[in-house]
């Protein structure tokens, strides 16, 4: 039996499930020794590197990022800003006696121009009712200035408040050192990294809170989300304000300029209220401190006489955020999890919160990762990360990224270059996220590669771009590839990008670096390929007519993501000139094998095969193409597996049999063989025992009465 007679599975019917994820990492892919092997490849890990899903990832993510702007990030000053002390020192140590006395006065000026949040008064009948109040939140939340105002709304504008140091937290002996005055405790974390008020029991709230009522007094305790016993205290509910809601942004700003300067009339105040970018500066940011910060800068801009609007664009800048956040010595969880989000933006949220820890195994001295709870840091803190959960009834998975599009760029920037004893070991962990069995890692990750490189491109790519181009893994190649497209693209480097492209597709017989024609090829099916699709042909021409059968797979790979990217009409005529001019048999057999490969449509999608709506645009070369394909017996299979694909997609959706029947009927008016190839083919499906195909029946039916009236 020839083999177009043999008997043909539906496709995938017989094919072993693919585990969504192996524990070991990816093994060092054999190179095909024979036409053979380099057929199986292209229906094997061809198709899974291809995978749509790669491409729609770093597509989407492309998108987010559009408007980011390149990293310049030499430039700017690092900002000193109450608590924040520039540099890698961090926040020094107190100087303070165990007891500082806040005058009256000094009261009254700290909440001169304090905005109660809508549940503020809910604080001060606790306090009023307890003498105690812890407030557990996050900083930067206005915790300080709240509970001065607290204090001030339950003693009045003329008692004492004294700033009282954390030690006396969970003392049993601590007494009220002043009667009829206001206490405050700034509680901040101790070298194991937690507020002393997570020691905190029912028994000391409960008689701290009795010494209090008895003194007339009045404490308030300002520290972080609530932890350890106090989590678990039966009178926390009593005595504990947490996760308070934030005062407006927008009216911090308005009553600090306002009060300020009270000379300015109201409309002024409203034309500089009304700067351009302010309202969305503000509600980006959310954050009371920040707030108060971007009120002094207007307040100074209109004393001088200086534009807002500039001092607006400096404050949004999204470098100094991160700047800011470096200089208060980020404690290494916290590096972890903002690295890994960057990485990995609107990942699963399981995906972050594994890549952060495995980070953190690598910084860290410490092997305590089993406490790490990331999930309940995030939603317990007002920072800049925040999680997305898909609306319920649609799927999905809760999905990690930063609030503003413009931080992950300024965040893998600023902490590679700054972080400098880290570097290589996150390096190393930037490599394993590379080499990860789940698509969707390997996507975000070649693509926050690509943006490192952006700060220089040649460190970059020699550091690691390189090294990944000539693995001997596939899925670091593809990673690397798509990493430099980033680089190139993104980071206006594209012209050395290709530059090195180019230099990789020669280098077919060197035993030094075998892999980088593999990486080149795949490299060309990106960003820069799809914006000079005439120089990307010119790289696949090129490893076309090497020897080796190994450089099939990324030509074919890069062909198909052209034609997704819409360099249908370039490519397809490319394949045809090629396969006309060709005088290298090889060659010419690997050109229909491309094709072939390209309009297969990938396995499992479920999407409308490739060029299936363009095909009046292509009527002329697509079934000359198809019909060359299906008469070599090298590429027979695949052309003859994606022509059925497209029968099938006929099966269930009328609306394209136009096309495929045009398919059909191009391929068979090419001669009588073709028609008589076609016919039993079609016959065969429409007959198979286990699927059997109306539209092949249908179609086949066509072609006969089409023959009979031509003839």
């Amino acid at each position: 039996m020839s083999e177009d007679k043999q008997a043909e599975p539906a496709p995938n019917e017989t094919e072993t499930p693919q585990q969504d994820e192996s524990p070991s990492p990816p093994k060092e892919d054999p190179a095909p020794s024979s036409r053979e092997e380099a057929v199986k490849g292209l229906r094997g890990e061809a198709s899974e590197l291809s995978n749509g899903r790669f491409t729609k990832i770093t597509s989407a993510a492309a998108e987010r990022l559009a408007g980011a702007g390149n990293l310049n990030l030499f430039q700017g000053d690092i900002i000193v800003d109450g608590d924040f002390v520039a540099g890698p020192g961090g926040r020094s140590g107190s100087r303070r006696s165990a007891r500082a006395r806040t005058e009256p006065q000094d009261v009254i000026k700290a909440t001169e121009y304090f905005v109660a949040p809508p549940d503020f008064n809910d604080g001060v009948g606790r306090l009023q009712g307890t003498s105690l109040l812890v407030m557990a939140d996050a900083a930067g939340t206005g915790r300080f200035t709240r509970a001065l105002a607290t204090l001030r709304d339950v003693l009045g504008g003329d008692a004492n408040v004294y700033r009282v140091t954390n030690s006396m937290l969970g003392n049993p002996n601590w007494r009220v050192p002043h009667p009829r005055s206001g206490y405050v405790v700034v509680d901040t974390t101790g070298g194991d990294g937690k507020f002393a008020a997570g020691q905190l029991t029912d028994d000391w709230l409960a008689k701290t809170s009795e010494r209090l009522l008895a003194a007339e007094s009045y404490l308030v305790v300002v520290t972080g989300p609530v932890i350890g016993s106090l989590a678990t205290a039966s009178k926390r509910m009593e005595f504990v304000v947490e996760e308070f809601e934030l005062p407006d942004p927008s009216e911090i700003v308005r009553r600090r300029v306002a009060g300020e300067l009270s000379w300015l009339a109201p409309a002024e105040l409203e034309v500089h209220l009304a700067t351009d970018g302010l309202a969305e500066l503000l509600e980006d940011r959310d954050d009371p401190r920040f707030a108060t910060r971007v009120a002094s800068a207007v307040v100074e801009a209109v004393r001088t006489g200086d534009d807002v609007g500039k001092v607006v664009e400096k404050l949004s800048n999204p470098e100094d955020q991160v700047r800011e956040w470096l200089s208060r010595s980020p404690d290494t969880t916290d590096v972890a999890l903002v690295l890994a989000t960057a990485v990995l933006e609107d990942a699963g949220y399981l995906h972050v919160a594994d890549a952060a820890i495995a980070l953190y195994r690598r910084l860290s001295t410490s092997s305590a990762t089993l406490t790490l709870r990331y999930l309940r840091k995030i939603l317990s803190e007002r920072g800049w990360l925040e999680l997305v959960t898909p609306p319920p009834g649609e799927g999905g998975v809760p999905r990690l990224r930063f609030k503003s599009a413009h931080l992950r760029v300024a965040v893998l920037g600023v902490t590679w270059v700054e972080l400098d004893g880290a570097r290589a070991k996150i390096l190393e962990w930037l490599k394993s996220l590379a080499e990860h069995n789940d698509v969707e890692v390997r996507a975000r990750t070649a693509q926050a590669a690509g943006i490192l490189a952006t700060n220089d491109f040649e460190h970059g790519l020699h550091k690691y771009l390189l090294p990944w181009a000539a693995s001997k893994m596939a899925v670091l190649r593809q990673s690397a590839a798509h990493g430099l497209n980033v680089a190139g693209t993104l980071g206006g480097n594209a012209e050395a990008a290709w530059s090195h492209i180019e230099q990789w597709a020669e280098f077919e017989r060197s035993t030094r670096s075998p892999k980088l024609p593999i990486t080149a090829g795949l490299a060309v099916g990106g960003r820069l390929g799809f914006d000079d699709p005439r120089r990307a042909l010119l790289v696949l021409r090129t490893l076309i007519h090497h020897d080796s059968w190994d450089l099939l797979e990324p030509v074919a790979i890069s062909t198909k993501s052209l034609l997704q990217a819409g360099r249908a009409t370039e490519v397809l005529q490319a394949l045809l000139e090629w396969a006309d001019r060709s005088d290298d048999e090889e060659a010419t057999v690997k050109v229909l094998m491309t094709f072939a490969f390209s309009v297969l449509p990938e396995d499992g999608s479920g999407e409308r095969p490739l060029l299936m709506r363009e095909e009046r645009e292509h009527c002329d070369v697509l079934p000359e193409l198809w019909g060359r394909a299906l008469a070599d017996s090298s590429a027979r299979k695949l052309a003859r597996a994606a022509l059925r694909s497209w029968v099938r997609y006929a099966d269930h959706d009328e609306t394209v049999s136009s096309a495929v029947l045009g398919v059909l009927v191009g391929i068979a008016d090419r001669g009588r063989v073709d028609l008589e190839r076609v016919l039993r083919l079609l016959q065969r499906w429409a007959e198979d025992p286990y699927a059997p195909s109306g539209k092949a029946a249908e179609f086949h039916d066509t072609l006969v009465d089409l023959e009979k009236e031509a003839s």
